[in-house]
């Protein structure tokens, strides 16, 4: 509609984001549950024995951003008591003692970390590859049933993420600091 103003939406305010519908959390977890089948087929199958990544490696475990709806999911499942909250510059909020304490929570991005993931290039048609340094050498030769293919589930997770802040009046393409949901100290 020509001459139309954007009103804005509003600010989000990490702590209190609002619930996911029903369908929208039943999305978002099969979603996850998929990958989490990916990798695991992944790490247990053609990978065996290359993945390093085991409880109390956190190599990867930076300050991230994530999305309103993993973080709205990652809010409504979280335990204070449990959830760490302890600021270190760069590092995730939610690690205590190099584990994460949110780890059935975690979003997308921590679930994938360590694997040789790829994205298609479709104007260059090549596929990009982008590999944890720690499990996978640059010199690997990685075959297709290696890598780890993400645009499929990015895609899926920017439709849901869509939807989500649609449903609830927020700002899709806002990102949200892990460390801005972080428990309030006690």
């Amino acid at each position: 509609m020509a001459g139309a103003v954007p009103v804005p939406l509003p600010m989000i305010e990490p702590g209190k984001l609002p619930s996911p519908t029903r369908q929208v959390r039943d999305a978002y977890l099969q979603l996850v549950m998929e990958i989490d089948r990916f990798v695991s087929e992944l790490v247990d199958g053609r990978l065996a024995g290359k993945i390093r990544c085991r409880p109390g490696c956190s190599a990867c475990c930076i300050e991230f951003s994530i999305l309103p709806l993993e973080a709205a999911m990652l809010l409504a499942g979280r335990d204070c008591r449990a959830a760490g909250g302890q600021r270190r510059q760069g590092r995730c909020v939610f690690l205590d003692d190099d584990r994460c304490t949110v780890y059935p929570l975690r979003p997308i991005i921590c679930r994938t970390q360590g694997m040789a993931l790829a994205y298609i290039d479709e104007i260059e048609e090549r596929i990009e590859v982008s590999a944890c340094p720690l499990n996978f050498a640059e010199d690997d030769d990685l075959e297709q049933a290696d890598l780890l293919f993400m645009d499929g589930f990015n895609e899926r997770l920017a439709a849901l993420n869509l939807r989500y802040c649609q449903e609830n009046g927020l700002a899709a393409a806002v990102r949200i600091a892990l460390a801005d949901l972080a428990c309030p100290p006690a």
